[in-house]
């Protein structure tokens, strides 16, 4: 089911309250089962404020523009080029507030649905012949933070998008595309807790304690490419001291949070000089480079060639 706008508050919450005991969704669409339904919110907005909803597992971004979105005090701001997750019965509050339309394309995935899919891909294939529908659900409870979205995922959207573009979604079509997503965010969540593994701590829950709070300071960098935060700002949103923060920032990611900021300064770069409109000035500079040659210099130490000679290999 997609939505082209996102559908009345109240009428919301009373729905996630019964738990959609009518089986009845926005407009009075019959749903398969009880439960919060999949759906996807495609709408175009300049403001929208929607607090304290219990969802489903949720994924948040955007096709244009930027939203903001706060779980458990910690808030975010997801651009075009990251997704936000957060958790079935943890309550979301999701804002828009923008001069220019933002295009949004939240994807909740329904609780049976995620229930089912979820026991499929953890449960090993005797227990489930053995036990069949009576399996017990695991609990996966993905990481609160942005993740950056890439060449699978947007296969992904796009699939959802070009069958809503066809003038009708075909169920089986919906199921299965949202059925391989889930997929999709259990391999990452996975490769998340191998990262989190490779933190120095004696306890398994301390180590991922200690990831939630880099996660934290990752967001904090994503939510605000324009800024360059220092260490103090960084290491106090992970509430750890300064260096105890950067030896666990490059045990996690394998580089240091400067290197890690000029990486992302880098891949922004490479996207802008997909636009032949754009002078490499112009680009240096609203990338924070005080001009084009401390730019151009530490391009082509990152990529191995200048900015020009990278835009005549892609154009």
């Amino acid at each position: 089911m997609i939505l082209a706008q996102f559908p009345d508050l109240q009428w919301l919450k009373t729905q996630i309250a019964q738990s959609f005991a009518a089986r009845r969704g926005y407009n009075n669409i019959p749903l398969p089962s009880t439960g919060f339904p999949s759906v996807i919110i495609n709408t175009t907005t300049k403001h929208a404020f929607r607090p304290n909803i219990t969802g489903p597992i949720s994924l948040f971004l955007n096709l244009q523009g930027t939203s903001r979105c706060k779980v458990d005090n910690h808030e975010v701001e997801i651009g075009n080029e990251f997704y936000f997750i957060s958790n079935r019965f943890q309550p979301y509050t999701l804002s828009i507030d923008n001069d220019k339309p933002v295009e949004t394309f939240n994807i909740h995935i329904g609780e049976q649905f995620s229930e089912g899919v979820l026991s499929t891909l953890t449960t090993p294939a005797d227990k489930l012949l053995n036990n069949g529908a009576q399996s017990q659900v695991p609990t996966v409870a993905f990481y609160n933070r942005l993740y950056r979205k890439d060449k699978r995922f947007n296969q992904l959207v796009r699939a959802l998008q070009q069958s809503q573009q066809q003038g009708s979604l075909s169920p089986m079509l919906f199921e299965e595309t949202m059925e391989s997503l889930l997929v999709y965010l259990l391999q990452q969540h996975r490769d998340v807790l191998r990262q989190a593994e490779s933190l120095p701590a004696i306890k398994y829950s301390t180590r991922l304690e200690l990831y939630r709070r880099l996660s934290i300071a990752v967001d904090h960098i994503h939510s605000c490419p324009g800024d360059s935060p220092d260490l103090d700002a960084l290491s106090s949103s992970a509430c750890l001291s300064k260096f105890h923060f950067l030896r666990l920032f490059r045990q996690a990611y394998g580089q240091s949070p400067y290197q890690y900021i000029q990486g992302l300064r880098m891949d922004k770069a490479k996207n802008l000089l997909k636009d032949p409109s754009l002078q490499v000035q112009d680009i240096a500079l609203s990338l924070g480079f005080e001009n084009s040659n401390s730019f151009s210099r530490l391009f082509r130490q990152r990529t191995g060639i200048y900015p020009s000679e990278y835009r005549l290999a892609i154009n």
